[in-house]
């Protein structure tokens, strides 16, 4: 089973690709934060994206976290990883 590690690019249901960025484990699950990348693949957009990882059957599924109060949670982690990295 594949591990998501820091800059790993990822392609999302829209056909985009995301570039993980920061990384955040709550109540045992482990989540990433996604930038987009632009088109050629050089740069990042505004777009971000969170994900939850989830196993099952030994593979490895992301699913969109779109819940407001899941990413009020999760915010304040990736938030102290992203400084830290500045």
């Amino acid at each position: 089973m594949m591990n998501i590690e820091l800059h790993t690019v990822l392609t999302l249901d829209d056909n985009e690709k995301y570039i993980v960025v920061a990384k955040a484990e709550h109540d045992g699950n482990a989540y990433d934060y996604l930038l987009q990348l632009s088109a050629d693949g050089e740069d990042v957009t505004e777009q971000v994206a969170v994900v939850k990882e989830e196993k099952e059957d030994n593979r490895l599924y992301i699913v969109e976290v779109n819940d407001k109060n899941e990413l009020d949670r999760l915010a304040p982690l990736f938030c102290k990883q992203l400084e830290e990295l500045q």
